[in-house]
């Protein structure tokens, strides 16, 4: 979660105002911009090229000679692209011999061992594109590593996530609804939904083809088959299920079924129809959602007029939503009888609550 700036020094999962981002490089890649440049949310920042998949076959024990003849029998130049099943060694004649090695698929043949004429093939290379994930300038470059964008913005943590990253723009599809390529839904589009999260609710969201999810949780077969349970401890896939989600998920509150707060839900819903970048990361601490200043910093303004918006993460009122007005008495004290400082919530269903501070969580 980040670090709060407010007075009372409450944790907060939402950051308006000026934010940081480092982008870094996965892969081998060029970097296209300098520091100082100005940059846009979406903008290309690098360029790399990424081998899909990797074969590694024993010349000699394959074509059954020695290595200075295996390497004689190398049919391709090493590093030229080739169609699936032309041949990589071996003799010439019939096909799907013992002496032939033909190419799995189409790639190229990366290299043959000058010891032990071992060959490396590496399936087709694809140019990858990598898109800034915040608008503003590039504070700094990290010459083949990374580079660090300073911009405004709001940054929404997430508790859980996985499935990469993804931009596109914001889509609010509403309680008790499913995503609909009738309903003005556009392809690449990022959807949040206010509802806990389901297994058929995401496959129509692949199957309208967007971008990625935003949801508030899951219960734990939902979290197992959506490949978000290695997030949790204790928790295993069941077989068969997929190693990663269809696409990349974020979940604003984690496991459970909780719905979205309404101050998050208002945050999301002024940055609707804007470019938006999701980060599904399984490390801890660094899923989130960037939205542009803009709406996104108004909303969270204005759900601040009346105080701070809160939600209790923890004691029999976990879940509760209000607002902060006061601290309470010095003298006050937890649940278990231990002293603690604690605060006054206004309950958003009417009536206050008297929460430890460490119990409370900002929202805006």
């Amino acid at each position: 979660m980040f670090a709060s700036a407010s007075p009372v020094g409450l944790r907060s999962v939402v950051r308006a105002g000026r934010l940081r981002r480092r982008h870094a490089l996965p892969f081998p890649g060029r970097i296209l911009v300098d520091a100082g440049d100005p940059v846009t949310l979406g903008q290309i920042w690098a360029r790399g090229r990424v081998r899909t998949g990797i074969t590694v076959v024993d010349l000699p024990r394959l074509l059954r000679v020695e290595v200075a003849e295996a390497r004689r029998l190398v049919a391709v130049t090493l590093g030229a692209t080739v169609d699936e099943g032309t041949l990589l060694a071996g003799t010439a004649g019939r096909v799907r011999t013992g002496r032939q090695w033909l190419a799995p698929s189409r790639g190229m043949l990366a290299e043959v061992s000058p010891k032990t004429a071992v060959a490396v093939f590496v399936q087709d290379v694809l140019e990858v594109a990598l898109h800034c994930r915040l608008a503003g300038r590039v504070a700094d470059v990290e010459p083949g590593a990374a580079i660090v964008v300073e911009g405004p913005g709001v940054a929404v943590a997430a508790a859980l996530g996985a499935g990469g990253r993804a931009l596109g723009t914001l889509h609010v599809v509403e309680a008790g609804e499913r995503p609909r390529d009738d309903a003005g839904v556009p392809p690449g589009a990022v959807l949040m939904t206010p509802d806990p999260i389901r297994p058929d609710w995401v496959r129509r969201a692949v199957e309208v083809r967007a971008a990625a999810v935003i949801a508030p949780s899951g219960d734990d077969e939902a979290l197992s088959l959506l490949a978000l349970a290695p997030a949790l401890a204790g928790m295993t896939p069941p077989s068969g299920a997929p190693a990663a989600p269809p696409l990349p998920i974020v979940l604003t509150e984690g496991a459970g079924h909780v719905r979205m707060p309404l101050a998050l839900q208002g945050v999301f819903r002024a940055a609707a129809g804007q470019m938006v970048a999701v980060t599904g990361t399984r490390k801890p601490g660094e899923s989130e959602v960037v939205l542009p200043a803009g709406p996104a910093e108004r909303a969270v303004e204005r759900a601040r007029e009346d105080g701070i918006p809160v939600r209790v993460t923890a004691g029999l009122e976990t879940g509760e939503e209000g607002v902060l007005e006061a601290t309470a008495s010095e003298g006050s004290r937890a649940a278990s009888g231990a002293p603690a400082v604690c605060v006054r919530v206004r309950r958003l269903e009417g009536g206050e609550l008297v929460v430890p501070l460490r119990n409370l969580e900002a929202l805006a």
